[in-house]
Protein backbone atom coordinates (compact mmCIF):
# COMPACT_ATOMS: atom_id res chain seq x y z
CA UNK A 1 0.00 0.00 0.00
CA UNK A 2 2.95 2.13 -0.78
CA UNK A 3 0.36 5.04 -1.91
CA UNK A 4 -0.86 5.12 1.85
CA UNK A 5 2.51 5.42 3.70
CA UNK A 6 2.70 8.00 5.97
CA UNK A 7 -0.46 9.63 5.22
CA UNK A 8 -3.32 10.24 7.87
CA UNK A 9 -6.39 9.80 6.65
CA UNK A 10 -9.67 10.57 8.71
CA UNK A 11 -12.96 9.48 8.70
CA UNK A 12 -16.75 11.12 9.46
CA UNK A 13 -20.16 9.87 9.85
CA UNK A 14 -20.82 11.14 6.10
CA UNK A 15 -17.38 11.35 4.27
CA UNK A 16 -14.30 10.09 3.97
CA UNK A 17 -10.91 12.36 3.79
CA UNK A 18 -7.45 12.12 2.62
CA UNK A 19 -5.82 15.09 4.38
CA UNK A 20 -2.73 16.28 2.79
CA UNK A 21 -3.28 14.81 -0.30
CA UNK A 22 -4.56 15.65 -3.46
CA UNK A 23 -8.02 13.60 -3.50
CA UNK A 24 -11.35 13.90 -5.69
CA UNK A 25 -14.80 13.72 -3.97
CA UNK A 26 -17.95 13.46 -5.26
CA UNK A 27 -20.13 15.92 -3.04
CA UNK A 28 -23.74 15.62 -3.27
CA UNK A 29 -26.26 18.41 -1.44
CA UNK A 30 -30.04 18.94 -1.65
CA UNK A 31 -32.55 21.27 -1.12
CA UNK A 32 -34.79 21.08 2.51
CA UNK A 33 -37.95 18.96 2.35
CA UNK A 34 -36.33 17.65 -1.68
CA UNK A 35 -38.07 21.13 -2.74
CA UNK A 36 -38.07 22.08 -6.48
CA UNK A 37 -36.66 25.19 -5.91
CA UNK A 38 -34.19 25.19 -8.91
CA UNK A 39 -35.44 26.72 -12.69
CA UNK A 40 -32.81 27.97 -15.43
CA UNK A 41 -32.02 31.20 -13.55
CA UNK A 42 -31.45 29.44 -10.10
CA UNK A 43 -28.99 27.45 -11.95
CA UNK A 44 -27.43 29.87 -13.74
CA UNK A 45 -26.50 31.30 -10.86
CA UNK A 46 -25.32 28.43 -8.79
CA UNK A 47 -22.87 27.39 -12.18
CA UNK A 48 -21.58 31.02 -11.70
CA UNK A 49 -21.27 30.68 -8.33
CA UNK A 50 -19.72 27.43 -8.19
CA UNK A 51 -16.84 28.79 -10.25
CA UNK A 52 -16.05 31.61 -8.41
CA UNK A 53 -16.00 29.53 -5.18
CA UNK A 54 -13.90 26.52 -7.09
CA UNK A 55 -11.29 29.97 -8.24
CA UNK A 56 -10.96 30.85 -4.50
CA UNK A 57 -10.93 27.53 -2.32
CA UNK A 58 -8.11 26.54 -5.46
CA UNK A 59 -10.59 23.45 -5.85
CA UNK A 60 -11.13 22.07 -9.75
CA UNK A 61 -14.47 21.02 -11.01
CA UNK A 62 -13.84 17.97 -12.86
CA UNK A 63 -17.49 18.14 -13.68
CA UNK A 64 -21.19 18.61 -12.33
CA UNK A 65 -24.93 18.62 -12.63
CA UNK A 66 -27.46 20.88 -11.19
CA UNK A 67 -31.10 19.41 -10.88
CA UNK A 68 -34.17 21.33 -9.95
CA UNK A 69 -33.69 20.22 -5.96
CA UNK A 70 -30.16 18.86 -5.62
CA UNK A 71 -26.66 19.33 -6.94
CA UNK A 72 -23.70 16.82 -7.92
CA UNK A 73 -20.02 18.11 -8.47
CA UNK A 74 -16.69 16.12 -8.73
CA UNK A 75 -13.93 17.99 -7.30
CA UNK A 76 -10.27 17.53 -7.23
CA UNK A 77 -8.88 18.82 -4.03
CA UNK A 78 -5.13 19.62 -3.57
CA UNK A 79 -3.87 18.18 -0.39
CA UNK A 80 -1.55 21.34 0.52
CA UNK A 81 -2.41 25.48 1.37
CA UNK A 82 -0.92 26.51 -1.93
CA UNK A 83 2.05 29.08 -1.72
CA UNK A 84 1.19 32.43 -3.47
CA UNK A 85 1.71 36.08 -3.94
CA UNK A 86 -0.50 39.10 -2.86
CA UNK A 87 -1.30 39.41 -6.31
CA UNK A 88 -2.88 36.15 -7.05
CA UNK A 89 -4.94 36.32 -3.12
CA UNK A 90 -6.64 39.26 -4.68
CA UNK A 91 -6.88 37.70 -7.70
CA UNK A 92 -8.74 34.96 -5.67
CA UNK A 93 -10.81 36.61 -3.59
CA UNK A 94 -12.35 39.71 -5.75
CA UNK A 95 -14.02 36.07 -7.15
CA UNK A 96 -15.11 35.65 -3.93
CA UNK A 97 -15.34 38.25 -2.05
CA UNK A 98 -16.40 41.01 -5.06
CA UNK A 99 -19.78 40.22 -5.68
CA UNK A 100 -22.91 40.84 -3.23
CA UNK A 101 -23.15 37.24 -2.56
CA UNK A 102 -21.86 37.74 1.03
CA UNK A 103 -23.04 37.85 4.62
CA UNK A 104 -22.99 40.41 6.23
CA UNK A 105 -20.18 39.70 8.35
CA UNK A 106 -18.02 38.26 5.23
CA UNK A 107 -15.07 40.19 4.16
CA UNK A 108 -14.69 43.08 1.79
CA UNK A 109 -12.41 43.92 -0.80
CA UNK A 110 -11.45 47.03 0.86
CA UNK A 111 -10.64 45.26 4.04
CA UNK A 112 -8.48 42.76 2.26
CA UNK A 113 -6.74 45.22 0.07
CA UNK A 114 -6.17 47.68 2.87
CA UNK A 115 -4.96 45.01 5.28
CA UNK A 116 -2.67 43.39 2.70
CA UNK A 117 -1.02 46.89 2.06
CA UNK A 118 -0.21 47.67 5.39
CA UNK A 119 2.42 44.76 6.09
CA UNK A 120 3.35 43.47 8.93
CA UNK A 121 1.45 41.32 11.65
CA UNK A 122 -1.79 42.25 10.15
CA UNK A 123 -0.64 41.54 6.53
CA UNK A 124 0.52 37.86 7.66
CA UNK A 125 -3.21 37.66 9.61
CA UNK A 126 -5.25 38.33 6.89
CA UNK A 127 -3.45 35.92 4.79
CA UNK A 128 -3.40 33.18 7.37
CA UNK A 129 -6.77 33.54 7.11
CA UNK A 130 -7.51 33.53 3.90
CA UNK A 131 -5.07 30.76 2.76
CA UNK A 132 -6.64 28.88 5.31
CA UNK A 133 -10.21 28.58 3.63
CA UNK A 134 -8.28 27.46 0.33
CA UNK A 135 -7.59 23.58 -0.52
CA UNK A 136 -10.37 22.56 1.41
CA UNK A 137 -12.96 20.43 1.06
CA UNK A 138 -15.67 21.56 3.51
CA UNK A 139 -14.90 24.75 3.45
CA UNK A 140 -15.67 24.75 -0.35
CA UNK A 141 -19.04 23.67 -0.21
CA UNK A 142 -20.00 25.93 3.13
CA UNK A 143 -18.99 28.82 1.02
CA UNK A 144 -20.82 27.40 -1.94
CA UNK A 145 -23.86 26.48 -0.29
CA UNK A 146 -23.59 29.56 2.21
CA UNK A 147 -23.22 32.12 -1.12
CA UNK A 148 -26.31 30.58 -3.18
CA UNK A 149 -28.47 30.56 -0.23
CA UNK A 150 -27.76 34.61 0.59
CA UNK A 151 -28.25 35.52 -3.05
CA UNK A 152 -31.61 32.79 -3.30
CA UNK A 153 -33.03 34.03 -0.72
CA UNK A 154 -32.78 37.53 -1.28
CA UNK A 155 -33.65 37.15 -4.93
CA UNK A 156 -36.91 35.25 -4.24
CA UNK A 157 -37.81 37.29 -0.35
CA UNK A 158 -37.17 34.50 1.03
CA UNK A 159 -35.94 32.93 4.86
CA UNK A 160 -34.81 29.89 5.96
CA UNK A 161 -32.75 27.02 5.70
CA UNK A 162 -32.12 26.32 1.91
CA UNK A 163 -29.95 23.28 2.02
CA UNK A 164 -30.78 20.02 3.90
CA UNK A 165 -28.05 19.73 6.55
CA UNK A 166 -24.46 18.96 5.64
CA UNK A 167 -23.58 18.06 2.33
CA UNK A 168 -22.55 14.34 1.48
CA UNK A 169 -19.82 13.22 -0.38
CA UNK A 170 -17.41 10.13 -1.20
CA UNK A 171 -13.64 9.70 -1.80
CA UNK A 172 -12.92 8.78 -5.39
CA UNK A 173 -9.71 7.26 -7.03
CA UNK A 174 -8.68 10.09 -9.24
CA UNK A 175 -7.34 7.97 -12.20
CA UNK A 176 -9.40 5.35 -14.70
CA UNK A 177 -12.21 3.64 -13.98
CA UNK A 178 -13.45 5.23 -11.04
CA UNK A 179 -13.17 9.09 -11.43
CA UNK A 180 -14.74 7.64 -15.51
CA UNK A 181 -17.54 5.88 -13.83
CA UNK A 182 -18.12 8.48 -11.22
CA UNK A 183 -18.33 11.40 -13.63
CA UNK A 184 -20.45 9.98 -16.28
CA UNK A 185 -22.55 9.03 -13.69
CA UNK A 186 -23.19 12.68 -12.64
CA UNK A 187 -23.23 14.03 -16.38
CA UNK A 188 -25.99 11.17 -16.80
CA UNK A 189 -28.29 12.70 -14.19
CA UNK A 190 -30.96 14.49 -16.33
CA UNK A 191 -30.61 11.30 -18.39
CA UNK A 192 -31.80 9.20 -15.68
CA UNK A 193 -34.54 11.65 -14.95
CA UNK A 194 -35.92 11.46 -18.16
CA UNK A 195 -35.51 15.06 -19.01
CA UNK A 196 -32.84 14.53 -21.77
CA UNK A 197 -31.87 11.63 -24.23
CA UNK A 198 -28.32 12.85 -24.27
CA UNK A 199 -26.52 14.93 -21.45
CA UNK A 200 -25.52 17.31 -24.09
CA UNK A 201 -28.45 18.71 -24.42
CA UNK A 202 -28.71 19.60 -20.49
CA UNK A 203 -27.42 22.97 -20.75
CA UNK A 204 -26.59 22.58 -16.34
CA UNK A 205 -24.06 19.54 -16.45
CA UNK A 206 -19.96 19.25 -16.61
CA UNK A 207 -20.66 17.55 -20.00
CA UNK A 208 -22.56 19.84 -21.87
CA UNK A 209 -19.79 22.45 -21.39
CA UNK A 210 -17.58 21.19 -22.37
CA UNK A 211 -19.48 20.31 -25.43
CA UNK A 212 -20.13 24.07 -26.12
CA UNK A 213 -16.54 24.26 -25.69
CA UNK A 214 -16.36 26.35 -22.30
CA UNK A 215 -12.67 26.42 -20.87
CA UNK A 216 -13.19 24.75 -17.52
CA UNK A 217 -15.38 22.20 -18.43
CA UNK A 218 -13.18 20.91 -21.24
CA UNK A 219 -10.40 20.71 -18.99
CA UNK A 220 -12.29 18.73 -16.57
CA UNK A 221 -13.20 16.36 -18.92
CA UNK A 222 -9.03 16.34 -19.70
CA UNK A 223 -8.57 15.29 -16.17
CA UNK A 224 -11.45 12.70 -16.21
CA UNK A 225 -9.43 10.80 -19.42
CA UNK A 226 -6.15 11.91 -18.44
CA UNK A 227 -5.54 13.75 -21.86
CA UNK A 228 -4.20 17.05 -22.78
CA UNK A 229 -5.41 17.47 -25.97
CA UNK A 230 -9.24 18.38 -25.91
CA UNK A 231 -10.60 17.15 -28.78
CA UNK A 232 -9.35 13.54 -27.91
CA UNK A 233 -10.35 14.13 -24.30
CA UNK A 234 -14.37 15.42 -25.40
CA UNK A 235 -14.26 11.92 -27.84
CA UNK A 236 -13.21 9.70 -24.95
CA UNK A 237 -15.51 10.99 -22.63
CA UNK A 238 -18.25 10.68 -25.20
CA UNK A 239 -17.58 6.96 -25.93
CA UNK A 240 -18.23 6.37 -21.78
CA UNK A 241 -21.22 8.22 -22.20
CA UNK A 242 -23.01 6.62 -24.65
CA UNK A 243 -20.49 4.49 -27.50
CA UNK A 244 -20.28 6.92 -29.81
CA UNK A 245 -17.95 9.72 -30.32
CA UNK A 246 -17.61 13.05 -31.97
CA UNK A 247 -16.08 14.70 -34.78
CA UNK A 248 -13.74 17.47 -34.88
CA UNK A 249 -15.46 20.23 -33.96
CA UNK A 250 -17.28 19.79 -30.56
CA UNK A 251 -21.28 19.07 -29.77
CA UNK A 252 -21.30 17.11 -33.92
CA UNK A 253 -21.29 13.25 -33.29
CA UNK A 254 -19.92 11.50 -36.21
CA UNK A 255 -22.94 9.09 -36.62
CA UNK A 256 -21.55 6.35 -34.36
CA UNK A 257 -17.99 6.19 -35.97
CA UNK A 258 -15.50 5.69 -33.59
CA UNK A 259 -11.78 5.43 -34.12
CA UNK A 260 -9.37 2.76 -33.27
CA UNK A 261 -7.24 4.79 -31.46
CA UNK A 262 -9.97 6.47 -29.32
CA UNK A 263 -11.14 2.97 -28.27
CA UNK A 264 -7.84 1.78 -27.77
CA UNK A 265 -7.14 5.00 -25.23
CA UNK A 266 -10.76 4.20 -23.49
CA UNK A 267 -10.05 0.35 -23.11
CA UNK A 268 -6.48 1.29 -21.79
CA UNK A 269 -7.93 3.09 -19.85
CA UNK A 270 -11.52 2.56 -18.33
CA UNK A 271 -11.64 -1.06 -19.33
CA UNK A 272 -14.55 -2.02 -21.80
CA UNK A 273 -16.96 1.23 -22.13
CA UNK A 274 -20.09 -1.14 -21.53
CA UNK A 275 -19.64 -1.25 -18.15
CA UNK A 276 -20.89 2.64 -18.38
CA UNK A 277 -24.07 1.17 -19.98
CA UNK A 278 -25.32 0.75 -16.34
CA UNK A 279 -25.38 4.08 -15.32
CA UNK A 280 -28.39 4.10 -16.90
CA UNK A 281 -30.05 3.31 -14.01
CA UNK A 282 -29.57 5.10 -10.11
CA UNK A 283 -26.22 3.38 -8.41
CA UNK A 284 -26.10 4.30 -4.36
CA UNK A 285 -22.84 3.44 -4.44
CA UNK A 286 -21.82 6.64 -6.29
CA UNK A 287 -23.32 8.62 -3.47
CA UNK A 288 -23.35 6.54 -0.15
CA UNK A 289 -20.50 4.31 -1.19
CA UNK A 290 -17.52 5.92 1.09
CA UNK A 291 -15.10 5.54 -0.82
CA UNK A 292 -15.03 4.11 -4.26
CA UNK A 293 -12.41 2.70 -6.31
CA UNK A 294 -9.87 -0.01 -7.20
CA UNK A 295 -9.94 -2.31 -4.62
CA UNK A 296 -5.99 -1.55 -3.97
CA UNK A 297 -7.21 2.19 -3.41
CA UNK A 298 -10.62 1.33 -1.12
CA UNK A 299 -8.03 -1.05 0.88
CA UNK A 300 -5.71 0.72 1.47
CA UNK A 301 -7.56 3.89 2.78
CA UNK A 302 -9.07 0.80 5.15
CA UNK A 303 -5.61 -0.33 6.30
CA UNK A 304 -4.89 3.09 7.27
CA UNK A 305 -8.03 3.80 9.21
CA UNK A 306 -8.77 0.05 10.17
CA UNK A 307 -8.17 0.74 14.55
CA UNK A 308 -11.48 2.54 13.73
CA UNK A 309 -13.28 -0.51 12.03
CA UNK A 310 -12.91 -3.01 15.00
CA UNK A 311 -15.58 -5.49 13.37
CA UNK A 312 -14.08 -5.43 10.19
CA UNK A 313 -11.07 -7.58 8.53
CA UNK A 314 -11.17 -5.98 5.02
CA UNK A 315 -12.46 -2.56 3.50
CA UNK A 316 -13.50 -3.27 -0.01
CA UNK A 317 -16.45 -4.61 -0.89
CA UNK A 318 -17.47 -5.48 -4.80
CA UNK A 319 -20.60 -3.92 -5.91
CA UNK A 320 -24.02 -5.25 -6.17
CA UNK A 321 -26.15 -5.18 -9.24
CA UNK A 322 -24.10 -5.29 -11.93
CA UNK A 323 -20.56 -6.25 -13.77
CA UNK A 324 -17.94 -3.34 -12.22
CA UNK A 325 -14.52 -5.05 -12.77
CA UNK A 326 -12.41 -4.49 -10.06
CA UNK A 327 -14.69 -1.07 -8.84
CA UNK A 328 -14.97 -1.34 -5.38
CA UNK A 329 -17.15 0.52 -2.39
CA UNK A 330 -15.88 0.72 1.51
CA UNK A 331 -20.12 0.45 2.39
CA UNK A 332 -21.51 -3.07 1.12
CA UNK A 333 -24.88 -1.40 0.26
CA UNK A 334 -27.48 -4.45 0.40
CA UNK A 335 -29.87 -2.17 -1.53
CA UNK A 336 -27.52 -1.01 -4.46
CA UNK A 337 -30.25 1.10 -6.56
Amino acid sequence: MKDFEGKKMRVGVRRALLPGRDAVYHVIARTAGQAMLFGAEEKEMFCAQMRAVALFCGVEVLTFCVMDNHVHLLVSVPGEKPVIEDAELLRRCDALYGGKERSAHALDMETIRAALASGGAEREEIRNLLIGRMCDLSMFAKLLKQRYSIWYNRTHGRHGTLWSGRFKSVLVEGTGLPVGVVAAYIDLNPVRAGIVRDPAEYRWCGYSEAMAGVKAAVSGVCRICGEEKAASAVAQYRLLLYGRGVSAGFGKPDGGRVSPEILEAVEKRFGHPGIFEQLRARVRYMTAGAVLGTGRFVEGWFRENEDRFRKRQSGARRLRGGEWGDLRSFRDLQKPG
